[in-house]
Parts: structure tokens; sequence; C-alpha cells
């Protein structure tokens, strides 16, 4: 399964294992059930209610049904932070190639380039009455298929031309659960405020070389080099050793990121 490194600004690299096509495939399954279940709940509800005319209720219709069926891949990504439901039960997510959370105009291009999304409110009638769906998709999805299968990145067309790849979160533990510590706030003393300048890529980037450190005894250099970096951009001076200083910004992140969490 293809990696791809994200470097952070202290050079410290992230990786991000590519999702494998079967939870990229699961996750669009589940979407399409959920859209399912709208579309059959608003067929059994909704509809018998809209008693107008012919063409108010043609158009209310396409504004209930197929507005929201339309969209709702482009909303859920924007609010969930690059996930859908059927992603986040299958454990993936967007992320640019950066690694950041993309922009609204890398969600907006690739939902726009994915053919598949502009006609899935036909999808839900195929399934319901004459089980087409099968030969629906292979029409619409067929490019991005055939994307996913020969890119290197496993990128449909809308991921190359936004800038996007589709992740296994599942590969290495959440940012929260990686750059956590248990610190007894009552008794702690922290050190160096500027720990907050950094985002939690760089406090996970930390923390990952930090584990490596107590592993291998051939990152002596690598250490020295990323606190004197550390210490030059936050303006900070410390005669700690390199490895208790970066021990220390993790100390000191973790106790104020907790502090900032309840209040």
């Amino acid at each position: 399964m293809a990696i791809i490194t994200v470097g952070t600004p202290f050079n410290i690299d992230l990786e991000f294992r590519v999702a494998p096509f079967g939870k990229r495939l699961l996750a669009w399954f589940i979407d399409i059930t959920i859209i399912c279940l709208y579309y059959v709940l608003v067929l059994l509800f909704v509809a018998p209610l809209l008693g107008f005319g012919d063409g108010i209720r043609t158009a209310t219709m396409l504004l209930v049904v197929v507005l929201p069926v339309i969209l709702y891949q482009l909303a859920a990504e924007l609010l969930m932070n690059g996930q859908t439901l059927g992603k986040k039960i299958a454990g993936i997510q967007v992320i640019d190639m950066e690694g950041h959370e993309p922009t609204w105009g890398q969600y907006i291009s690739r939902w726009m380039l994915c053919i598949g999304n502009l006609f899935i409110f036909i999808i839900p009638y195929y399934i319901l009455t004459n089980f087409l769906v099968l030969f629906v998709c292979m029409i619409v999805y067929l490019p991005d298929f055939l994307s996913v299968m020969i890119s290197a990145k496993n990128q449909r067309l809308g991921d190359l031309a936004a800038g996007t790849v589709v992740i296994d979160k599942k590969y290495r533990p959440g940012i929260n659960e990686t750059i956590y510590l248990e610190i007894d706030e009552a008794e702690y003393q922290p050190v160096f405020p500027q720990v907050m300048r950094l985002s939690d890529r760089d406090i996970n980037g930390i923390r990952n070389l930090l584990n490596t450190k107590n592993k291998s005894t051939g990152t002596d250099n690598y250490v020295i080099n990323i606190a004197h970096k550390i210490k030059t951009v936050l303006g900070i001076e410390s005669d700690l050793y390199p490895i208790d200083f970066l021990e220390q910004l993790l100390k000191d992140y973790n106790y104020f990121s907790s502090k900032k969490t309840k209040s």
C-alpha cells in the first residue's frame, strides 16, 4: 500500500498510508445505503404531504430529494473534516498533499470532478425499482475507478485536480492519542509557553521522533538539529540537552492544551 510522507516546518516527517480500495468501496456502499434510507423516508413521509400542483410538487421534490443527495458528500466532508459518514465508519479521510485539511476550493473541485456525485440521486431510484444500479454505477464511476486503480496514490480524478488524497486513519494512532501525556496539573510547572505556537502535527512529529530515539541510537544528530531549529523559530534559550528539551516541550504542550480544553 502506497505511503505518502509529509514534512512539517521543523523537518519532521509524518507518514500517511493511502486508503486501500476496499475501504473506499466500503465507505461508498455505506454512504449509498444512507442515501437510499433518506430517499425512502422522504418518499414515505414527505411526498404524501406535498399536496400542491404538479409543478410545485416536482420542484419541492427536487429540493427535498435531489439537492440534498447531490450535495451530501460535499457538505459532509466540509462539516466533518474530510469525512462522510461512510468514510468515518471505514476509517478513512481526505487530506491535501501537505497533510492539512483541504480548503473549500479543494473539496469543491474533487466533488465536481466526480461524475457519480452529480448523478448519485439516480442510484436509489434504480435500486428501489429495477435493480440496474450496477450498470449505472459502471457508467458514472468508471473514470474514477480507473483513476484510482492506475494512479500511484490511488487518487481519483477529483483528487488529482484538487491535490488531495484519501488516507487510512487507522494506519497510526490519531493525533490526539499520539501526543497525549498524563500531566499532574496541580503539581506541574510549565517551562516553555511558546510551545503553543506549534501545531498538533509538529507535536506529533516530535513524539514520533522521541519514540524512535528510544529504540535507536542513530538519531542523535537529528534530535540536536530539530531541537536547535525549534529553539530558533520559537525564540527559546535553554541549556537543556536536546532530548530533554523536546520531552519538556511535549509535557508543556499537553499541560497548556489540557488547561485550554477545560477553560
